[in-house]
């Protein structure tokens, strides 16, 4: 409910408008205004989205991607596909100790062990609700190839993608951490993928503008109009063809070693 004094207010406020000619001109100005810039958002996030294959018209709905592509500017891959998991890039553990470094002093107290985390998945929790499963977040696992040639195959996928690039590899833990390149504006993304013991490729993708130290104006925006769900989804995309190669070799393979039926 409103107060009298408010109702006033507002009653004053528009008479002002109307009667007052300065008044309807900025009031104009300010209408033409806010439509111009509406205008604009609409166009930048349709061009991102087309540019990144990406919709607000599939699962889990319009009102979820929207919320998700306005105020998210990270996304990571996990067994449940939940829009709501973040990415976090953390810089790699630092190398084990040496022998001589790694014995304790004999007066030194002992140090309980450090707990990292490492994946940024929902593999322990609940199952993802509905409205909160995107299908592009869904984790992929490639069970019955070697680390070592999913790696490989990781790293051909993204020197296949036009405006990525490899800014780390480290074949040690199995890990690529890459740099997408927007086409128009050329704005920096990061895109961390990891080979898991299990066959599974983690995927996570976090805007260049989320780094820490970032000092552009553009930080302040919380979200990046789906550009890292899009990343997500091109890397699966490309990848599975080669894994459907790799296993239909296999297949070959097995198929060849069969004694042929009398």
């Amino acid at each position: 409910m409103f107060t009298p004094v408010e109702i006033i207010i507002a009653v004053v406020v528009l008479a002002a408008m109307i009667f007052v000619p300065i008044m309807r001109r900025l009031l104009g100005l300010i209408i033409r205004l806010a439509v111009f810039f509406v205008a604009v958002g609409i166009v930048a996030a349709g061009v991102t989205m087309i540019m990144n294959n990406e919709t607000i018209f599939e699962r889990p709905g319009i009102g979820q991607r929207v919320e998700r592509f306005l105020t998210l500017n990270s996304a990571a891959a996990s067994t449940t596909g939940s829009g709501s998991v973040t990415c976090v890039i953390e810089s790699p553990p630092p190398p084990p100790p040496t022998a001589v470094e790694a014995k304790p002093h004999k007066h030194a107290a002992k140090k309980e062990p450090e707990i990292q985390t490492t994946r940024n998945d929902l593999s322990k929790a609940e199952p993802a609700p509905l409205d909160d499963i995107f299908p592009e977040l869904i984790r992929r696992g490639f069970p019955g190839i070697s680390r070592e040639k999913l790696f490989q195959l990781s790293t051909d996928t993204v020197n296949s993608l036009g405006g990525w690039r490899i800014a780390k590899s480290n074949p040690s833990n199995f890990t690529l951490d890459t740099i997408y390149t927007s086409r128009i504006f050329k704005f920096e993304d990061d895109v961390r993928i990891t080979i898991d013991p299990s066959g599974d490729i983690e995927v996570c993708a976090r805007s260049g503008l989320a780094r820490p130290g970032t000092t552009s104006l553009l930080r302040y925006f919380p979200g990046d109009l789906g550009s890292n769900v899009g990343h997500i989804k091109q890397f699966y995309e490309v990848l599975e063809p080669k894994m459907d190669e790799v296993y239909k070799e296999e297949q070959d393979k097995q198929n060849a070693k069969k004694p042929p039926q009398q």
